[in-house]
């Protein structure tokens, strides 16, 4: 306790420093969009009246990123910039409805009243993000400081991996090795001798997913008629990104990523104005990757066939008890942020006690977003949620389609393919209700909503 308060001041000073930094580059505005960028995948934040647990938001929070996101959004209304809401927008903000719904009528109001100021912030960082990005280079700066918090993540989950223990950035995210050894003793049944990095996002699954989600994008960049050296560079975060994704150990973000791959070459390999370099990158890209496959195939084969059956295990019962709360209040659900607090009685452990006799006090929650939805806001919220994707994959493909700038092309698509990983994902994780990792997922989202918005003024 001691070392995280000696460490506070410095992460305070830090971002002061950051932010100053930033400001002082001459381009307030632009400072901003990387501020966002830079800042979104990090858990600096200060936090009031806490409820921890797992599965939503266990605290209202004032985040690094909310400074930026406000400057930004000044800078907006003295523009004169109005926000609009794109269609998935609506449905995001119909299932934020539904949970200020259930906090007006349910037994767990708090629970439900944080959850639901966190998916309003989301859809503020969204909106923020897609009335931003009207120009070429604003895209290519928000890749860019994406980029570095790419780099960030590796960086960190590499040397913990070196170190086989946590690195003392609690204060930015990282995981105590308290839950890492938790993960570790749940991946194989070897007493926890494997080691799992989580980077600066908490857990091992969700570091696999924030690299499986933006992997796609710079992908797609090295495919673009981008000069040598910023290639480089974009390879080498990748080629870190790549590494850290392996020592993950996360299948689902395993399975995401190789999901993705095929997406983005297929989309970029449409567009006649970079099927040449498309070609080139991807059989690179392939012949690099056979070789690392080879390398990495024990660990991967041992993953796949010698994990802990437990947590499979764990894993399916959860999903029926999920679904037996599904069936038990079909329509609006046993109300937002509160899956774990109907968990007594429903399980194999018993009540409260049995429970907390075998997880600590932190009970787990189902890990899966969509029945993780459908269990807490019922067959409306789990609708408006797969609207809400059916509609970003419906624009991405639009924007795909149709003869838009290079740039934008690649980013759409590297945002398109990462949104697809995270829907695979999501079949194993709850990583969109995991901030700041969440964030990660609107970022792409206002990128697809962005791209459409250039393309329309275009055909004008």
């Amino acid at each position: 306790a001691g070392g995280t308060a000696a460490r506070a001041p410095l992460a305070l000073a830090g971002t002061a420093l950051l932010g100053g930094a930033l400001w002082a580059s001459g381009n307030p505005r632009l400072a901003c969009l990387w501020g966002i960028g830079l800042t979104a995948p990090l858990a600096l934040a200060k936090r009031f009246l806490p409820v921890p647990h797992m599965g939503g938001a266990g605290a209202y929070a004032i985040e690094a990123v909310d400074i930026f996101l406000v400057a930004l959004a000044l800078f907006q209304l003295r523009d004169g910039i109005r926000l609009r809401l794109p269609p998935p927008a609506l449905c995001w903000a119909g299932t934020i409805l539904l949970g200020l719904l259930g906090a007006l009528t349910g037994p767990y109001r708090q629970l439900a009243l944080l959850e639901a100021a966190q998916m309003t912030k989301s859809l503020f960082l969204f909106l923020i993000l897609a009335a931003e990005l009207v120009r070429v280079p604003r895209f290519l700066h928000l890749f860019a400081s994406l980029c570095c918090g790419l780099l960030l993540q590796a960086a960190v989950g590499i040397a913990q991996y070196a170190k086989k223990g946590d690195i003392g950035l609690q204060m930015l995210g990282e995981a105590t090795m308290t839950t890492l050894d938790y993960a570790n003793r749940a991946t194989y049944m070897d007493g926890g001798a494997t080691f799992r990095i989580g980077g600066l996002l908490g857990h091992p699954n969700i570091l696999a997913g924030f690299l499986a989600m933006l992997g796609p994008l710079l992908l797609a960049m090295l495919m673009t008629r981008l000069t040598l050296p910023a290639k480089a560079a974009i390879g080498i975060v990748l080629g870190l990104a790549l590494l850290a994704l392996l020592l993950t150990l996360s299948r689902s973000g395993w399975l995401a990523f190789a999901l993705a791959v095929p997406i983005v070459i297929a989309l970029m390999l449409r567009d006649r104005r970079t099927r040449r370099r498309a070609l080139a990158v991807t059989a690179l890209a392939g012949t690099i990757g056979v070789l690392a496959a080879l390398a990495a195939a024990p660990a991967i084969v041992r993953r796949f066939t010698r994990s802990d059956p437990g947590a499979v295990d764990f894993r399916w019962e959860w999903m029926g008890v999920a679904w037996d709360m599904v069936r038990d209040h079909p329509l609006t659900g046993v109300g937002l942020n509160s899956f774990v607090f109907h968990l007594p009685g429903r399980t194999q452990h018993g009540g409260a006690e049995g429970l907390t006799r075998s997880f600590g006090a932190n009970w787990p929650v189902v890990h899966d977003i969509y029945l993780l939805i459908w269990a807490e806001q019922g067959t409306l919220g789990v609708a408006l949620f797969l609207l809400m994707l059916a509609l970003l994959l419906r624009t991405g493909w639009r924007n795909a389609r149709a003869g838009i700038d290079p740039m934008l092309h690649a980013l759409n698509a590297g945002a398109l393919a990462g949104l697809c990983a995270n829907m695979v994902d999501g079949l194993g994780s709850f990583f969109l209700r995991q901030m700041p990792a969440g964030r990660t997922f609107w970022i792409l989202a206002a990128i697809i909503v962005a791209v459409d918005r250039c393309r329309r003024r275009q055909a004008v």
